[in-house]
């Protein structure tokens, strides 16, 4: 009897150890994944925390109107006087911060809209860029080195720049142009009416011609130079652009974006072609290309190299905008880091003097 007891109790004792062991594995075990477990966690908190280092994704900053010394009730007002307009879009940037965003009904931040001769101040830049890196020499350039066709050698690029070549417009005779089968071809076969650099005539044709010559001087059309030294540098990933029938960029009708993007391209320009410490457009271009170039005779706004330059507010801060049909507009005011971009469905240009008095208030707004 006793012998059986001391068997059991052996049993009994064998059977205790071996739980014990077997809960120490198990917690060993427990404890190894888990250690495996938070260093592959850490890992990839490691990995994050790579990523947003190195990343140079812009992000808007949205602000109060107070905080950067704008009267927000003369916002309220705007926001109030164009819900009953064909104003689609518009931001207001202030110190590089979205201090106002309003889309009309059916519209936001997603939207793309289509710009139309907006599209030539973009242009300007990749002009600018293509002359400070060497494919063209200068503004000064005849045209004829490019495009041997042209009848009047002396047209330059400058000419074409500030619309004073000389070449009949082509916008009295916008579809015809627009369907023809070769629209360079159709732009040189129009006469010749001015001497080049003598009198303003606005005409989409002189900036497809920037476009064509882009073309020739970099081997890439002016879109693909865009994307590769611009759009893709200050994040406007929504930009597109329609081209010709052989493939050249609609660099004076052409581009679609999103309204942020417009404000991107317009807060570029107003810190001086600089984004992200990184000089995007020359800072010589910009100055250039924003001055007085052409002092017209009649009109609201005298021209620089593709953008509209004026004045506006009380204290008449020089100022140059992008202008497309049916009032698409970028303006900057840089001496007090304004930008302002509008879209709108209107289908002609005759209210632009209601923007005109729009950016007055706006303007006057910031003092």
């Amino acid at each position: 009897m006793k012998k059986v007891i001391i068997i059991l109790l052996i049993i009994l004792l064998i059977g205790a150890i071996s739980i014990i062991v077997n809960k120490k594995s198990n917690s060993n075990n427990e404890t190894n994944l888990a250690y495996e477990s938070n260093e592959i966690a850490d890992e990839n908190n490691n990995d994050n925390i790579i990523i947003n280092e190195n990343t140079n994704s812009f992000v808007w900053e949205v602000a109060n109107p107070l905080d950067v010394n704008v009267n927000s009730r003369v916002l309220d007002n705007f926001n109030n006087s164009i819900a009953d307009t064909e104003i689609t879009s518009s931001i207001i940037v202030k110190d590089g911060k979205i201090i106002n965003e309003y889309y009309k009904d059916g519209y936001n931040e997603e939207s793309i809209f289509p710009i139309h001769s907006c599209s030539k101040s973009i242009t300007s830049s990749l002009i600018g860029i293509a002359i400070d890196k060497g494919y063209i020499e200068s503004v000064d350039v005849p045209v004829a080195n490019y495009i041997p066709e042209i009848q009047n050698k002396d047209i330059t690029i400058r000419h074409l720049l500030t619309n004073t070549s000389g070449i009949e417009s082509v916008e009295d005779e916008w579809y015809e142009w627009r369907a023809s089968e070769n629209w360079i071809q159709y732009i040189l076969s129009k006469s010749m009416v001015s001497k080049p650099g003598s009198t303003f005539s606005y005409s989409t044709g002189n900036t497809h011609l920037l476009s064509a010559i882009m073309q020739k001087a970099t081997g890439k059309t002016l879109y693909e130079f865009g994307k590769e030294n611009v759009f893709d540098k200050v994040d406007m990933k929504s930009i597109k652009c329609e081209e010709d029938g052989q493939g050249i960029t609609d660099g004076g009708n052409g581009y679609t974006l999103t309204a942020r993007d417009m404000a991107r391209f317009g807060l570029l320009y107003s810190q001086n072609g600089l984004w992200q410490n990184n000089q995007i457009v020359p800072q010589n271009w910009i100055q250039d290309s924003t001055s007085l170039q052409f002092k017209r005779s009649t009109g609201t706004a005298d021209y620089g190299y593709q953008w509209w330059v004026r004045t506006f507010g009380e204290n008449k801060y020089d100022a140059y905008f992008a202008q497309g049909f049916g009032c698409q507009f970028i303006f900057v005011v840089p001496e007090i880091n304004l930008v302002v971009t509008f879209t709108s469905n209107y289908n002609n240009d005759s209210n632009s003097s209601m923007y005109w008095q729009y950016m007055n208030n706006i303007v006057n707004a910031c003092n």
